[in-house]
């Protein structure tokens, strides 16, 4: 029988995950998302202003301040959240797992081993197909969601990324 050691860690013996060592995200990701914004502050806007038509003018000037203010603040904490959140993701591959970081106000940070990973997916939508840029998808074990995914992949990275995890999980099995 083999000897079975559990030895104790200390956390200042723990290797550190330096944030300067993440990858950052293509930088066309960035303007990919303040599209995506615009276009969802316009229906909004718009069916704010359809919604004044048809009430024919009906509505007093407070509720149409409050609400036209609630909207400007919004979009204004949209732009300067995303703005200045976006320098923060980034992902790092290491010999033995993939991480992604992500946050501004909270910090998350999401680390899945090589080992755990069952299904690696490239996506591309219609608006991110014009700037040539993926998401993946990684999937471990239980569960229809996927477990991380990296937005704003250049299209090349993340296929040359899914193989590689591909080849890593093949490993494993």
């Amino acid at each position: 029988m083999e000897n079975f050691t559990n030895s104790i860690l200390l956390p200042e013996k723990l290797p550190e995950i330096d944030a300067k060592t993440f990858n950052p995200l293509d930088k066309k990701y960035l303007k990919l998302t303040f599209i995506r914004m615009a276009v969802f502050f316009v229906v909004l806007v718009g069916g704010f202003i359809s919604f004044i038509f048809i009430s024919e003018g009906n509505i007093p000037k407070t509720p149409l301040i409050i609400i036209s203010s609630v909207l400007a603040v919004l979009l204004i904490f949209s732009i300067v959240y995303t703005f200045l959140s976006f320098p923060r993701k980034g992902y790092l591959v290491r010999e033995k797992d993939i991480s992604f970081q992500r946050g501004l106000i909270t910090y998350k940070l999401t680390t899945v081993p090589f080992n755990r990973i069952q299904h690696v997916e490239v996506n591309q939508g219609v608006l991110a197909k014009l700037f040539a840029l993926s998401s993946l998808k990684l999937f471990t074990a239980g569960g229809n969601a996927s477990d991380l995914s990296i937005h704003g992949l250049p299209r090349d990275v993340a296929l040359n990324l899914k193989a590689f995890l591909s080849e890593k999980i093949s490993e494993h099995e």
